[in-house]
């Protein structure tokens, strides 16, 4: 078995396949480090959307939505007020008066309960302070004084004027109540596109740590083939050919250094 000078020379010739600075633990380490790093950072970033993702989750399953529904029981109310208030003026019955008083706590329950659920969104807050103000205007400056001008008993038709004066006022109110739906949902579409985005972001993130997961396999199969299996065949098959009496066969040294010759 031949390691003079033409042993160098293939060895020289054939040199490692791998470069000649990394042992094949070096490469190990270097490509489970590259899978790591990765790994950590796809779960740093995956918490990250986690946790924005249940407070948008959050915010739209217990503050839009059920502030959506105390806004519907808000214009209830305040068309219940108005329809008994018209009912009274002409029956002059007071049991007319019923849903308007019903109407006013149904209102404050609503109200108390939109602004606990909204107190951090000012654009939704302003809506709703816009419906009290006009609510309680219309209540001081029509409701209330045609309620006082009724006689209980005494039905009576309402003056054309104090009803388009009415209307007109109640219809400011309606306007108000359509753009504080309106800013309500477009808030909830708002966070749901969010949520979308936050998913998809997501898959993003597992589809990157699973392609990093598959390239760190197949490099580290592809450094154990070329490292280790590859120049182990190699060596085997030149151990044969001297063992069959080919004493002129040379053992190349193939692969990365070893540990031990750094």
């Amino acid at each position: 078995m031949s390691t003079g000078p033409t042993g160098q020379a293939n060895t020289a010739r054939h040199g490692p396949q791998l470069g000649s600075r990394l042992t094949v633990g070096g490469w190990q380490t270097v490509v489970l480090s590259v899978v790591g790093m990765a790994v950590l950072t796809g779960a740093a970033i995956g918490a990250m959307l986690l946790t924005h993702t249940d407070a948008v989750t959050r915010e739209l399953t217990d503050d839009l939505l059920p502030a959506r529904v105390s806004a519907y029981r808000l214009q209830g109310a305040l068309s219940d007020q108005e329809t008994s208030l018209r009912g009274y003026v002409i029956a002059a019955d007071p049991q007319f008066l019923e849903p308007y008083v019903d109407g006013q706590r149904v209102e404050r329950q609503a109200t108390a309960d939109i602004t606990a659920r909204l107190a951090d969104r000012a654009d939704l807050i302003a809506d709703l302070t816009a419906i009290q103000r006009a609510a309680a205007k219309w209540r001081s400056d029509y409701a209330q004084p045609l309620i006082s001008s009724v006689v209980p008993g005494a039905p009576n038709v309402m003056n054309t004027y104090i009803a388009d004066r009415g209307k007109a006022e109640f219809d400011h109110i309606r306007v108000l109540l359509d753009t504080q739906t309106a800013d309500l949902e477009a808030a909830q579409t708002v966070a749901v596109k969010e949520l979308d985005a936050m998913r998809s972001w997501r898959d993003r993130v597992l589809i990157a740590m699973l392609a990093v997961f598959a390239a760190g396999a197949i490099l580290l199969a592809l450094l154990m083939r070329r490292a280790v299996t590859r120049p182990l065949a190699l060596l085997a098959a030149s151990c044969r050919r001297i063992a069959a009496g080919n004493f002129a066969e040379s053992i190349i040294v193939r692969g990365p250094r070893s540990e031990e010759h750094t």
